[in-house]
């Protein structure tokens, strides 16, 4: 694992992209290995876990037991908790991704440590990052892969970092293979989830027999904010403005 990340950002920093430099690779490596480490020196895995279990990996809580950033507690989330299809994002204004995790394989909206030029803005890591009205958000979304239309549900955070500097924490999970686990087709789900985000212009609230069979799901997972993103609107997102499946496109407008 660590001979492929290294990989990784060796080959992001070659001399075609300018808006990499050696130093920002250098920063991002180091602060995958500090988080990795404080993270399993603090966060013991059995008590971590009971107490994801106990709070519904309610982040802040979580945080506040352990007396750890909510960075720390959302990456340790991801390693210890009993549901293993896991995403997490930091990101700092105006999109420049600093860590990432993929344990569930979602596409990326980014290149690999580059800052593109036409990302999806729907993402709710972009979505936090032009917003200044609340620190915190829950989304569902459902997103086109090669393997058909997957339902991801996640909790945005605003932090600050120790030089002030506002940033962006996203931790998510894949739903369908929860879904699956259950003996749903979560195929089908969440082409209907799609179809109703397209059919009202990307977002649409939940209809009733799906956010019926999210929300078992979330409870079998135990992961409350999940169940408060059900309270909210569903949207579409898509890894570039110019594949925005929204009818009309969004594509001109991001």
């Amino acid at each position: 694992v660590v001979r492929a990340a290294q990989t990784q950002i060796l080959t992001s920093g070659k001399k075609d992209n300018p808006s990499v430099h050696a130093q920002d690779i250098l920063q991002a490596w180091r602060d995958f290995e500090c988080s990795h480490f404080a993270g399993a020196l603090l966060c013991p895995k059995v008590p971590f876990r009971r107490a994801l279990d106990q709070f519904s990996h309610d982040i802040h809580r979580v945080a506040d037991m352990f007396q750890i950033t909510e960075g720390i507690a959302m990456r340790r989330m991801s390693t210890v908790s009993n549901y293993r299809y896991w995403h997490y994002f930091d990101a700092y204004p105006p999109g420049k991704l600093k860590a990432v995790y993929r344990g569930n394989g979602i596409p990326l909206p980014w290149g690999n440590m580059r800052l593109v030029a036409d990302p999806c803005q729907h993402w709710a890591v972009f979505r936090m990052l032009n917003t200044s009205d609340k620190t915190s958000a829950a989304q569902i979304s459902v997103l086109n892969t090669n393997d058909g239309p997957r339902i991801y549900a996640c909790i945005s955070v605003i932090v600050n970092d120790l030089a002030g500097n506002k940033h962006v924490l996203c931790a998510g999970v894949d739903i369908n293979p929860a879904l699956e686990a259950q003996g749903k087709d979560a195929n089908a789900l969440a082409e209907q989830v799609q179809r109703d985000c397209r059919e009202n212009g990307g977002s649409a609230k939940l209809n009733r027999q799906v956010k019926k069979e999210l929300k078992s799901v979330a409870k079998i997972i135990n992961i409350a904010w999940m169940e408060q993103g059900l309270e909210q609107e569903a949207l579409l997102i898509c890894r570039r403005s110019n594949q925005c499946p929204r009818i009309p496109s969004c594509g001109a407008q991001c």
